[in-house]
C-alpha cells in the first residue's frame, strides 16, 4: 500500500467499472440502513473482496489471467475492499447504540496494540506513507467492527446472519472459482498444481476455506429439516473441503479437522455423520489422487498435492529458526527494518518477537491467552445452557483452528485480509454470547433476589 495503491484506488474508481461498483454500493448503503441483511451482505462482499490477491515471485512476474469479469475483479481486489470498507465505515456512522455496553472482548484490544506497534515501527523506520494508509485501514476496520458490526450484533438474530455472513463470503469465493475451474482450472492451479483461486497463493486459499467451515457446520446445524438451506449450505462443505483438498495445505487441512473436532466435541451422534460425510467425500476424492490417473486436464488431484498431505519434511523450520534468531539477537524492539515495510514469516508469534520484540510479543501473547479465556467461557456456556451449544461451538471452532493455524502463518499479523477479518468477527461474536449470559445472569439473579424478597415479606 504505496504510491502504487494510490494510483490503482484512484485509477479504479475512475474507470466504468468502479464508477458502476461504487453506484451499486452506495443504493446497498441505503438499502443496508433499513435492511440489516443487506448489511451483513456488504461485509461479507468486504471479506471477499480482502482475499482478492495475484500470485507473484521471482520466476512467475505475472499469472494466467481468469475469465472474465474475474480478472478484473481480481486485479482490482484491493480497491474493492478498501471502497467497501469505506461504506461499511459510512453504516456505522449512522448506527445508533443499543443494550451493549462491552463490545470488544480483551482480545481485541490486545491486537490493536500490536497493531499499532507494527505501525509505529514502519512509521519511524519505513515508509511514512504505508504506514498512514495502513494505520488508517486498520483503524477504519475497528471502527467499522465497535460502532458498526458490534452494535448490529444485539440480538441472536443479528448474531446468525454474522455466522453467515462468513459463510457467503466462502460461498462467493466457491461460486466464482467454481466457475472458473469447470471453464479452465489453469490460471487457479498453476502453481505446481495447488489450488489458490482468487487469492495470492494457495496457502491464503487454505487458511480462507478452512475459516469458513465452522460457519457452514453452524448453518447446516441451524436448519430445521432437510430444506433448501441446509442442502446449499451442506453442497457448499462438500465443494469447500474439496477445493482445501486441492490446495494443498497441510495448515489449511489441520484446521479442517480442528474445526469439526471441535464444533462436534460433545455429540457423538454428530461425530458419526461427520465421518460418514468424509468417508463418502474420500470415495469420491481418493481415485483421482493416484498420479497416473492424472493429467493436466484432469478434474482430480495433482500428484504433487497429494505428496504434501503425506510428506514429513518440515518446510517451515528454516523460517522458524531465523524468526527465533532475529527475536533473540533484538529482544526489545525485534529486528531492524528491511524496506519500506514488513515482512512476516510463516508463523504469527514469532514474527511479532522477531519483527517487534517484546514490544509486540507480550500483548501478541496476552491476546492469545484472552482468545484461549475466550474459548474457555464459551465452553463453559455451552454446558451450562445448551440453547448456545452450536453457537458457541461455532466460535469455538472458529477461534481454535484459526490459532492453531497462526502457528504455520502469520495472519495474525495482517491487516485488511479475510484471515485478519475473519478472526476478528469470531472475537466479536464471542464477546456478543457472554455478554448476553453476563445479562441474562444478573437478570435472573435479580428476579430471584426479588421473588426471595417477596417471600420473606409474607412470611414476616
Amino acid at each position: 500500500m504505496n504510491k502504487t495503491f494510490i494510483d490503482q484506488l484512484l485509477g479504479f474508481i475512475s474507470t466504468p467499472f468502479g464508477l458502476i461498483g461504487i453506484a451499486i454500493g452506495l443504493l446497498m448503503v441505503a438499502k443496508a440502513g433499513r435492511d440489516r441483511p443487506t448489511a451483513w451482505l456488504l461485509f461479507s462482499l468486504c471479506c471477499f473482496a480482502s482475499s482478492l490477491n495475484t500470485y507473484g515471485d521471482q520466476w512467475i512476474k505475472v499469472p494466467p489471467p481468469l475469465m472474465f469479469p474475474l480478472q478484473q475483479i481480481r486485479a482490482n481486489g484491493r480497491p474493492l475492499a478498501i471502497v467497501f470498507l469505506i461504506l461499511l465505515v459510512f453504516l456505522a456512522l449512522q448506527t445508533q447504540s443499543n443494550w451493549r455496553q462491552r463490545i470488544f472482548p480483551k482480545a481485541i484490544d490486545y491486537l490493536m496494540v500490536v497493531q499499532f506497534a507494527i505501525f509505529a515501527k514502519t512509521l519511524l523506520y519505513g515508509s511514512q506513507e504505508f504506514a498512514l494508509i495502513s494505520g488508517l485501514t486498520f483503524g477504519g476496520i475497528i471502527f467499522m467492527l465497535k460502532m458498526g458490526l458490534g452494535r448490529w450484533m444485539s440480538d441472536d438474530e443479528n448474531f446468525h446472519l454474522a455466522v453467515k455472513s462468513i459463510a457467503v463470503a466462502g460461498l462467493i469465493f466457491i461460486v466464482i472459482n467454481g466457475v472458473q475451474f469447470l471453464v479452465n482450472r489453469q490460471p487457479i492451479t498453476f502453481v505446481q498444481g495447488r489450488f489458490l483461486g482468487t487469492t495470492g497463493n494457495p496457502q491464503h486459499a487454505g487458511v480462507l476455506l478452512a475459516a469458513t467451515i465452522p460457519c457452514l457446520m453452524f448453518l447446516i446445524q441451524s436448519s430445521p429439516g432437510w430444506n433448501f438451506a441446509k442442502f446449499l449450505w451442506s453442497g457448499v462443505l462438500l465443494v469447500t473441503m474439496y477445493f482445501l483438498l486441492l490446495t494443498g495445505s497441510r495448515t489449511g487441512l489441520i484446521m479442517g479437522a480442528i474445526s469439526i473436532l471441535l464444533f462436534y466435541r460433545n455429540n457423538g451422534g454428530a461425530w458419526f455423520r461427520v465421518i460418514f460425510f468424509l468417508a463418502i467425500l474420500a470415495a469420491l476424492v481418493m481415485p483421482f489422487l493416484h498420479p497416473d490417473s492424472l493429467s493436466s486436464s484432469s478434474t482430480g488431484i495433482d500428484g504433487s498435492v497429494s505428496d504434501r498431505f503425506t510428506s514429513t519434511n518440515n518446510t517451515r523450520e528454516g523460517a522458524w529458526n531465523g524468526m527465533w534468531s532475529g527475536f533473540m539477537n533484538n529482544i526489545v524492539f525485534g529486528s531492524p527494518l528491511e524496506g519500506d515495510r514488513m515482512g512476516f514469516g510463516e508463523n504469527s508469534w514469532l514474527a511479532a518477537g522477531d519483527q517487534l520484540g517484546l514490544v509486540g510479543f507480550i500483548p501478541m501473547m496476552m491476546m492469545g491467552w484472552e482468545s484461549v479465556k475466550l474459548i474457555w467461557k464459551l465452553n463453559q456456556l455451552s454446558n451450562r445452557d445448551s440453547y448456545y451449544f452450536f453457537q458457541s461451538s461455532a466460535i469455538i471452532a472458529g477461534l481454535g483452528s484459526m490459532l492453531i493455524g497462526s502457528f504455520f502463518e502469520s495472519f495474525l499479523l495482517g491487516n485488511l485480509t479475510f484471515a485478519m477479518l475473519a478472526f476478528l468477527i469470531y472475537l466479536l461474536m464471542g464477546g456478543y454470547l457472554l455478554e448476553v449470559d453476563r445479562v441474562r445472569t444478573h437478570y435472573a439473579r435479580a428476579e430471584a433476589e426479588a421473588e426471595f424478597a417477596d417471600r420473606s415479606g409474607v412470611y414476616q
